[in-house]
C-alpha cells in the first residue's frame, strides 16, 4: 500500500512540473495583458515556468473552464461581475489571505470592492474604463457620445461591435439613460434593439484587442474599446483618440482569482503575491496602459496625472460597475444570444 501512495505522490508532484521538472503555473488571462518582462522576473526568481493562453471574451472563457479547462488552470484573470457566478458556481476558491502578505498594499476600495466583499474570492489586477475609441484622421464628425453607435444619422464612420455581452449591452442602456446594471424588461427590450439595429449597420464583434489592432490599420474608424488596450497603443499612432462618452460608461476592475480545481495553488498564491509588489505592479501598469490598485506603486506610475487613467471626481460620476446580477443574468445572456443570431 506505501509503495502505491508513493507513486500517486509522484504522480501528483510530477504532474504539476514542466519536462525539465520546474513547478509550471497555468494562467488564463485576456490577450496583451501583461508583460512579458513581468512573467520572465517571476520564472526567474522562483525557478519554475509560466503557461499563459489567453481569450478576447469573457463568454468563451467561461465555456472553456465548463468544457474542463478548470482543471487544467492555476489562475484566471477576468471581469469584476464574473467573481460572484463563478463563486457561487464553485469555480474559483476562497482565498488564504495569510498566503497574500502583499495584500495590504492594495487601495482600500480594491482591497474590499462591491463585487467581492472582502475579496473573499478575488484580488483585484488593474482596473480602467470601456469608452470610444476612436482615429481622428477618419472620423467623419465629433466622437463624444455613443450616438456613432446607436444612431444611423451620427455614424462617423466604420465600427465594430465589443465582443463583451455586458459590456456591450451596457453601452447601449447607457446611451439610453438607463443604468447598465438596469433588470426592468421595456429597457432591456429597447436596448436589445438598438444592438440588432447597430449590428446591421456595424462590421460586426470583436475583443478588445482586435478592435484596437484593427484602429491601428485603419480597417474601422470608431469602437468601444478598453481605455489601456488604447493609451497604450496611442504610441503607435497619436491620432488614435480615446473619449468617456458623454452618457457615461462603465469603471471596472479585473481581477485575479485561484480556480478550486488548480492543479498548483500554492504557486498561484506567490504569482499573487509577486504582482502586489510596488514594483512589479508599476511595471505591469505602465506597461500595459491601465490603473493600478497598489496604493504604494503610484509614485512611479508614468499616466497618474492622466485623467483618461485616472479619472478624476468629474469624470467618474458618469461611470459605473457593472454588478452580478445573479437569476438576472439570464436577461442578458437571452438578449445577447437574440443579437448574435440576428
Amino acid at each position: 500500500m506505501k509503495k502505491w501512495i508513493g507513486i500517486f505522490v509522484l504522480a501528483a508532484l510530477l504532474s504539476a512540473c514542466g519536462p525539465k521538472g520546474k513547478a509550471e503555473l497555468h494562467l488564463l488571462n485576456w490577450s496583451d495583458y501583461m508583460p512579458e518582462s513581468v512573467i520572465k522576473d517571476f520564472e526567474n526568481r522562483e525557478k519554475v515556468k509560466v503557461i499563459l493562453d489567453t481569450y478576447d471574451s469573457p463568454e468563451a472563457m467561461l465555456s472553456k473552464l465548463k468544457a474542463g479547462a478548470d482543471s487544467e488552470y492555476d489562475l484566471v484573470i477576468t471581469s469584476d461581475y464574473l467573481v460572484g457566478q463563478m463563486a457561487r458556481d464553485n469555480t474559483i476558491r476562497t482565498l488564504d489571505k495569510s498566503k497574500i502578505p502583499n495584500f495590504k498594499n492594495l487601495e482600500p476600495q480594491f482591497a474590499d470592492p462591491g463585487f467581492d466583499p472582502g475579496s473573499a474570492h478575488s484580488v483585484v489586477y488593474q482596473w480602467g474604463t470601456t469608452g470610444l475609441a476612436y482615429r481622428e484622421d477618419l472620423v467623419k464628425g465629433p466622437v463624444d457620445s455613443w450616438a456613432v453607435l446607436f444612431d444611423p444619422a451620427k455614424k462617423v464612420g466604420d465600427f465594430l461591435l465589443l465582443d463583451e455581452m455586458r459590456e456591450q449591452v451596457g453601452a447601449a442602456l447607457k446611451y439610453l439613460g438607463d443604468s447598465v446594471n438596469s433588470t426592468d424588461p421595456t429597457q432591456l427590450a429597447a436596448a436589445e434593439r438598438l444592438l440588432i439595429d447597430a449590428k446591421r449597420r456595424s462590421k460586426g464583434f470583436a475583443g478588445g484587442t482586435e478592435i484596437r489592432n484593427r484602429l491601428l490599420a485603419g480597417d474601422i474608424a470608431v469602437g468601444p474599446a478598453y481605455s489601456g488596450d488604447i493609451i497604450s497603443a496611442q504610441a503607435d499612432n497619436p491620432k488614435l483618440k480615446y473619449v468617456i462618452p458623454k452618457e457615461g460608461a462603465t469603471i471596472w476592475a479585473d481581477s485575479l482569482m485561484i480556480l478550486s480545481k488548480a492543479p498548483n495553488p500554492d504557486l498561484a498564491y506567490k504569482f499573487i503575491n509577486y504582482l502586489l509588489e510596488p514594483d512589479v505592479a508599476a511595471e505591469v501598469s505602465n506597461n500595459i496602459g491601465y490603473a493600478t490598485p497598489v496604493a504604494a506603486a503610484m509614485p512611479k506610475i508614468k499616466d497618474k496625472d492622466n485623467p483618461l487613467v485616472y479619472p478624476n471626481a468629474q469624470i467618474r460620476s458618469r461611470l459605473e460597475f457593472i454588478h452580478d446580477l445573479g437569476a438576472n443574468n439570464d436577461a442578458y445572456n437571452k438578449i445577447w444570444a437574440d443579437v448574435k443570431a440576428k
